[in-house]
C-alpha cells in the first residue's frame, strides 16, 4: 500500500528558555505543510490545515513551557481524503490523474498527470519557526510605483502584525523617510531602471524598512525591487484583440517555457537546483516562464533569481484542468491562499500577470461531463469574481487574466485564435496556418537523454514498449505517439538509442517550426512558450531539459530559435522564404546568403541580399521559387551575417522528410582540445552534409555551445564546453552520429 494511502505522524521537541517566555508574544509559524495536518503542541490540538499552499501561524504563548516541548504533525491520508469527498460530491478527472483531487488544496500533478507519477507525497516542505517579540513585529511591505517624466515615486506601504505602538522608517536610494500610519512617498530621481533580459538591465534597489519602539529598531526587512513598469495590453485592432506584454514602454515578444514542479518529491528541490535550471532557460535565450496551474507557488528564492536574471513570470493560481466545488472550506482556503501569495510575490519586477487557471475555462466549455450549471457558477464566482477583485485590492498593477487559453472570459468563444491567447497541440505541419496573438502552451513528446533512461531502465528494457520504458511513460497515448511521428519523417532506427535520438529530433523540429513562424508574424503574434521546460521525474515528456537537467536537442535549438537575432526559413514545394526577426533595441544590418547546394555540399546556386530590420521587428527578406534537379538530394543552407560578417543565424532546410532524402554516410573529423584548465574546444568538419549532429560523452554531463546542428558548408564547426578532464579522458567517451545513422546499421 503507497504510503499516502496511510496517515503519518511528525514528532520533535525543541527548548524554551525564560527570555523567550518572558517575550509578549510567541507564534508557531508553518510556511509549508502538505497537507491535511492535526498540530498539537505538548499534547493540546492547535489547529487543522488542508491547504498545502498556506502560510499558518498559530498565537502559542501561553502554550510553551519552560525547558522541552514536544511538537506533534499528524497527516492524514489525501488519498482517503479526497476518495471520501469525491463519493459524496463527484467530480471527474481521466486516468492520468487519482479519482477525486480536484477536491483538496494540493499540487494536483501529484495525483498523477500525462507527465507525472502517481505520487501524491506528504510532509513538512518548508520552514518551520517559532518567533518571539516583544510588542510588534514588521507583517507585510508593500511598494507601489508611479512612472512620470523620467521619475519614479514610490508608495511605501508598512504593517504591524500586532497593531503595537511603533511607527516605520524606510531607506531607498540614500534617501530615509519616516512612513506616517505606515505610509510615505519617495522619489527617485534618474532612475536605473529593470528590463526583462534582451531589452535592458535587470537594475535592483535595495529597501530597507525599520519598526521602531521609542526610537530604537525592534524589527526590520531587507528587500530588493525593480524600477519598472508591466502591462498586458489587449487592445481591439483590425484581427481581433492583442495579447502583448509592455515593459517600460516597450512591446515585447515573451519567449519562455511552462514551469512544472522540479521534483515529486517537493524537500528534494533545493535553491541550487532552481538555480541550475533558471540559468538553463537564460542560457537558451527565454526571457519569459510560465508557472503552471497544477503546480505549486514556487519559493521566494525562484522569483529572486527570475528578478535578478531578468525572467517575466507568468504565474497561474492552482487549479487546472479539472473544475471546482466551491464549498465554504474550499473557499476560505483559496481565498487566502491567494491573498498569501499575492502579497508574498507582488513586490518582485519579475512578476507580469497573475492567471486565474490552467484550461478549466475551455474544458467546461468542451466536454459534456463538465457542463453541470453549478460547476460555471462556481467557476464564474472564483475565477471572475473572487480572484480579480483579490488581485485588484493586493496588486492592481499586477494584470489579471481569467483562464489560459481565453479569449476574454464568460466561456465566451474560448478557442478565438485572434484574441487572447491559444493553447495548441497538433502536428507540427499545421502552425502556418494559425496566427495565434499568444501561444501560451503547444509541443511535442520525446525521450530524455540515454544517461537518464540509464538510470532507471536495464539493457534488457531498452525498448520503447517494455513494462519499465512504458512506466517511464505516464501519457496513455505517449510512446505509440512518438514512433508514429518518427515514423513520417525518418527511417526506423535499429536500435533503442537512435530511437532516442530520433525522437528528440522530431520534438526539437517540431517546435522549430512553430517558433519561426511566431516570429515572424510579429505583431499579430507576441509571444511563444512552449510546453513544456523541465520534468519532475526521469519521464518521456514534452520538456526541453530533462529530470536532471540534462539537454535534450530542443533546449539546444531553443537557444538558436530565441536568439535576439533570428533567422527563418520556409519553403513550400520549390519555394523558399526567408524571414529575419530582431528582437534588439536597435535596427539590424546585415546580408542573408542563400546556398541550393547537392549532399556532397556542392553549391550549385547562391544567392545574396542585404537585409535591414528595423528594432523589434521581423521582415521578409527573401523569396525564390528554385528548378529543382533532384529534391531528394537537394537542400538549402540559409546564413545570416550582421555588418561585420560574423554568423548570426543559420537553417538548413530539406525539400522533403529526411527518411525521403539521400543521405550519404558522412564521415565526421574532429579535434578536441584545451583551451584552459577548465575549458575545452572540439572543432568538426564533414566530407558531406550532415544532418542533426550530435556529440555528446558516455559518462560525462556538459552543456556544449551548440549542439544537434547541421554540418552544410565546407568549413570548420567549432563548439566549446566546460569540464576538468583531460583531452585524452574526453576523446575516449566522445560519441558522433547524425540523422544519417537513423534506420541505418
Amino acid at each position: 500500500m503507497p504510503l499516502s494511502n496511510k496517515s503519518c505522524l511528525f514528532k520533535t521537541t525543541f527548548t524554551v528558555d525564560g527570555d523567550t517566555l518572558s517575550k509578549d508574544y510567541s507564534e508557531l509559524n508553518f510556511y509549508g505543510l502538505d497537507t491535511l495536518c492535526n498540530i498539537s503542541l505538548n499534547g493540546k490540538k492547535i489547529a487543522y490545515t488542508s491547504d498545502m499552499h498556506r502560510f499558518y501561524s498559530f498565537d502559542v504563548k501561553d502554550m510553551l513551557v519552560c525547558g522541552e516541548n514536544s511538537l506533534e504533525i499528524e497527516f492524514l491520508s489525501p488519498v482517503e481524503y479526497i476518495t471520501k469527498m469525491n463519493n459524496k460530491y463527484y467530480i471527474w478527472n481521466n486516468n492520468d490523474t487519482i479519482k477525486g483531487a480536484a477536491h483538496i488544496r494540493k499540487a494536483i500533478c501529484m495525483f498523477g498527470w500525462d507527465w507525472a507519477p502517481k505520487l501524491p507525497d506528504m510532509g513538512i516542505f518548508r520552514s518551520v519557526e517559532l518567533c518571539s517579540y516583544n510588542t510588534d513585529k514588521i507583517e507585510d511591505i508593500y511598494v507601489r510605483q508611479h512612472h512620470r517624466d523620467g521619475k519614479v515615486e514610490l508608495e511605501i506601504f508598512a504593517e504591524g502584525k500586532r497593531g503595537g505602538d511603533v511607527s516605520f522608517r524606510a531607506t531607498i536610494d540614500g534617501k530615509t523617510v519616516l512612513l506616517k500610519d505606515g505610509y510615505a512617498k519617495v522619489t527617485i530621481e534618474n532612475p536605473k531602471l529593470w528590463w526583462v533580459r534582451g531589452y535592458g538591465e535587470q537594475n535592483l534597489y535595495t529597501l530597507k524598512v525599520e519598526m521602531l519602539k521609542d526610537g530604537s529598531v525592534i524589527d526590520e526587512k531587507v528587500k530588493k525591487i525593480g524600477l519598472r513598469t508591466i502591462e498586458v495590453s489587449t487592445a481591439i485592432d483590425k484581427i481581433g484583440r492583442e495579447f502583448c506584454f509592455i515593459n517600460n514602454g516597450v512591446r515585447i515578444f515573451a519567449m519562455g517555457a511552462n514551469y512544472v514542479p522540479q521534483d515529486s518529491l517537493l524537500s528534494e528541490i533545493t535553491t541550487e537546483r532552481t538555480k541550475k535550471l533558471l540559468s538553463s532557460c537564460v542560457d537558451a535565450n527565454h526571457n519569459c516562464i510560465r508557472v503552471w496551474g497544477g503546480g505549486y507557488f514556487p519559493d521566494d528564492d525562484f522569483f529572486d533569481l527570475c528578478d535578478e536574471m531578468g525572467i517575466l513570470v507568468w504565474q497561474d493560481f492552482l487549479t487546472a484542468c479539472y473544475p471546482i466545488w466551491l464549498h465554504d472550506e474550499f473557499k476560505e482556503n483559496y481565498i487566502e491562499e491567494a491573498i498569501y501569495n499575492i502579497k508574498r510575490i507582488r513586490n518582485h519586477p519579475s512578476l507580469g500577470i497573475f492567471c486565474g487557471n490552467n484550461e478549466l475555462e475551455r474544458n467546461i466549455m468542451a466536454n459534456e461531463i463538465f457542463q453541470g450549471e453549478l460547476f460555471r457558477q462556481d467557476y464564474i464566482e472564483l475565477f471572475e469574481r473572487i480572484l480579480p477583485s483579490l488581485c485588484e485590492k493586493y496588486a492592481p498593477e499586477i494584470f489579471y487574466w481569467q483562464s489560459t487559453p481565453s479569449s476574454f472570459g464568460g466561456f465566451y468563444d474560448v478557442e478565438n485564435e485572434n484574441a487572447g491567447d491559444s493553447h495548441f497541440y497538433s502536428p507540427f505541419v499545421d502552425y502556418r496556418n494559425h496566427n495565434f496573438r499568444f501561444c501560451s502552451e503547444y509541443g511535442f513528446q520525446a525521450f530524455p537523454t540515454m544517461k537518464t533512461i540509464k538510470s532507471f531502465a536495464e539493457d534488457k528494457d531498452m525498448n520503447c514498449f517494455s513494462r519499465v520504458m512504458e512506466n517511464h511513460q505516464k501519457s496513455a497515448i505517449g510512446n505509440h505517439t512518438i514512433l508514429g511521428y518518427i515514423a513520417s519523417s525518418y527511417l526506423m532506427p535499429h536500435s533503442f538509442e537512435d530511437f532516442v535520438y530520433a525522437s528528440q529530433l522530431y520534438q526539437a523540429n517540431a517546435i522549430s517550426d512553430a517558433v519561426q513562424h511566431f516570429r515572424s508574424i510579429r505583431g499579430i503574434c507576441m509571444g511563444s512558450i512552449y510546453w513544456q521546460l523541465n520534468d519532475c521525474a526521469p519521464v518521456a515528456s514534452w520538456s526541453s531539459l530533462d529530470y536532471y537537467g540534462r539537454y535534450k536537442a530542443l533546449h539546444y535549438f531553443v537557444r538558436r530559435l530565441y536568439a535576439p537575432v533570428e533567422v527563418g526559413v520556409f519553403i513550400d514545394n520549390e519555394t523558399v522564404s526567408v524571414n529575419v526577426s530582431n528582437e534588439k533595441m536597435t535596427p539590424f544590418k546585415g546580408r542573408v546568403e542563400v546556398n541550393l547546394s547537392s549532399n556532397d555540399m556542392t553549391v550549385i546556386e547562391n544567392d545574396s541580399a542585404d537585409v535591414e530590420v528595423e528594432a523589434l521587428g521581423s521582415k521578409y527578406v527573401f523569396k525564390k521559387t528554385y528548378n529543382l534537379c533532384d529534391k531528394y538530394s537537394e537542400y538549402v543552407c540559409v546564413s545570416l551575417y550582421d555588418e561585420n560578417n560574423n554568423l548570426v543565424s543559420q537553417q538548413t532546410k530539406l525539400f522533403v522528410k529526411p527518411k525521403q532524402y539521400s543521405f550519404e554516410k558522412p564521415n565526421i573529423s574532429f579535434k578536441l582540445e584545451k583551451v584552459s584548465e577548465d575549458k575545452a574546444e572540439i572543432t568538426l568538419c564533414s566530407d558531406i552534409y550532415a544532418m542533426g549532429v550530435y556529440v555528446d560523452f558516455e559518462n560525462t554531463d556538459v552543456v556544449f555551445s551548440d549542439n544537434f546542428f547541421d554540418i552544410a558548408e565546407k568549413r570548420d564547426y567549432k563548439i566549446c564546453f566546460n569540464s576538468s578532464l583531460s583531452a585524452s579522458e574526453l576523446i575516449s567517451q566522445i560519441k558522433i552520429k547524425s540523422v544519417y545513422d537513423i534506420g541505418r546499421n
